[in-house]
C-alpha cells in the first residue's frame, strides 16, 4: 500500500469515527435545548513549565493576560506520546485519549489538523478541526479552528480556539540547603575588581541588570573592540536568563541616523560576569555588510517565547535598507533570515518586504 493510498484511508476512517461520535450524540440530544457546560481552567491550573505539551485557548483570550483562557491541555510525553488530555465541564475536569487522526500533512509533536479523541468512561468525544502552522524555535501555532465536545444526550458544543504545541526546559533546581553552621560567620569582602554576583529570574525571563554587576572588562571591550560609545553602554541593561549561572545581557551600542539604537549581546557567567563574558556575533550572508560592527544589531525586538530577535534598519523611509533574524540557541545566534534592498529608488517598503538574500 503506498503512502497515498494509506492517507485516503486513515482520512476515510477519520471521518466515518468524527460522523459516528456526532451522529450518536445528535440521535440522542433531547429536545429542550440544554448546553455542555465548558469551563475554562484558571492559569494557575495549567503548568507549561516542565516537558512538552498541546494547548488551546478560547480565541478571543489572550493565556499570557488573561487569568481564564485555556480549554484544553494535553502533556505528550517521551517521543511525543500523549497523555490524556483534560477539558472542564462545570466543576469536574474530564479526561480524553486521542484514538483517530487526519489531515494532508503531520505536524510536529505528531499534530495534525483533524483529531478525534474519546473518554474511556462514556460516549463522550472531542473533534478537532485546527489550522496548523510551524513556527521557528520547533513550535507548532494553532491560528485558528473548532473544538467540538459531544457528551451523551446534549447537543455537540463547538468553541473557536487558538494553541500551540510546543516544549519548556526548566532551569537547573536550586541547590540543597546546606547544613545550619554553629555559629554565624562573617563573610569575606569581595575584591575590587568583582562586580556582585546577580541572581536571575526563571528561564529567558527578563531583568534589570544592576549597573553594580556590569564589570568594567565588558565596558572596555564594548568600547575598544566593538567601537560602542562609552556614554551609550552605562544605559541601562537588560538581561535574559538561561540558568542559574548563565545569562545574556542586552547593552546599548551606538546611534544611527534617524535616533536607531544598536544594541550587543553578552553572553556572561552570572556568579562573576567579569571572570567570564563572550561579545556574541550575529552571523549575516558571506559579502554582505551590516551598518554598524559585526556585533551590533539595530532597532531589535524580541519575540520571548522562540528566543528571536529581529533586527532593522530602513532609508528614505523604507526606499532601502536591511532585515534580519536570529535564534538564540546554545548560547550563540543562528541566523534564520537575511533580507536587504541596496538600491535606494523605487517605492518604500516594509524591511520585512525588502529582497530576500538568506533563509534558514
Amino acid at each position: 500500500m503506498d503512502r497515498t493510498t494509506r492517507e485516503a484511508l486513515r482520512l476515510t476512517l477519520l471521518a466515518g469515527a468524527l460522523g459516528l461520535a456526532a451522529g450518536t450524540a445528535l440521535a440522542q440530544a433531547p429536545a429542550a435545548p440544554a448546553k455542555v457546560d465548558l469551563k475554562l481552567f484558571d492559569r494557575a491550573e495549567i503548568d507549561r513549565s516542565k516537558g512538552c505539551t498541546f494547548v488551546l485557548w478560547q480565541d478571543d483570550r489572550d493565556p499570557d493576560k488573561d487569568r481564564y483562557a485555556y480549554l484544553f491541555i494535553e502533556t505528550l510525553g517521551r517521543n511525543h506520546v500523549r497523555e490524556n488530555a483534560r477539558i472542564k465541564v462545570g466543576d469536574t475536569v474530564l479526561s480524553f485519549r486521542r484514538i483517530a487522526v487526519g489531515g494532508a500533512k503531520e505536524f510536529g509533536y505528531k499534530t495534525f489538523p483533524s483529531a478525534l479523541y474519546r473518554m474511556d468512561k462514556e460516549e463522550s468525544f472531542l473533534i478537532m478541526d485546527l489550522k496548523l502552522e510551524d513556527s521557528p524555535g520547533e513550535v507548532v501555532d494553532v491560528v485558528g479552528g473548532t473544538m467540538t465536545v459531544i457528551r451523551p444526550k446534549l447537543p455537540p458544543f463547538i468553541a473557536e480556539v487558538k494553541g500551540n504545541a510546543g516544549c519548556n526546559t526548566p532551569a537547573a533546581p536550586a541547590p540543597a540547603p546546606k547544613a545550619q553552621a554553629p555559629a554565624p560567620v562573617a563573610a569575606a569582602p569581595a575584591p575590587a575588581n568583582r562586580a556582585p554576583a546577580i541572581t536571575p529570574p526563571a528561564m529567558f525571563e527578563k531583568y534589570p541588570v544592576r549597573q553594580a554587576s556590569v564589570p568594567a572588562r565588558l565596558r572596555n571591550e564594548a568600547i575598544k573592540s566593538i567601537g560602542c560609545n562609552d556614554k551609550l553602554t552605562r544605559l541601562p541593561i537588560t538581561g535574559y536568563s538561561l540558568s542559574e549561572e548563565a545569562a545574556l545581557w542586552e547593552i546599548t551600542c551606538n546611534e544611527y541616523a534617524g535616533d536607531v539604537p544598536s544594541k550587543i549581546f553578552a553572553l556572561v557567567y552570572t556568579p562573576d560576569p567579569g571572570k567570564q563574558f563572550t561579545i556574541l556575533k550575529p552571523p549575516i550572508p558571506k559579502g554582505k555588510q551590516r551598518q554598524g560592527n559585526i556585533a551590533e544589531l539595530l532597532d531589535v525586538k524580541w519575540d520571548m517565547r522562540n528566543r528571536i530577535v529581529t533586527a532593522s534598519y530602513t532609508e528614505g523611509d523604507g526606499a532601502c535598507g536591511m532585515y534580519e533574524r536570529h535564534q538564540l540557541e546554545d548560547g550563540n545566534f543562528v541566523l534564520l533570515e537575511y533580507r536587504e534592498k541596496v538600491d535606494c529608488g523605487g517605492k518604500p517598503m516594509k524591511a520585512s518586504e525588502f529582497p530576500l538574500v538568506y533563509r534558514r
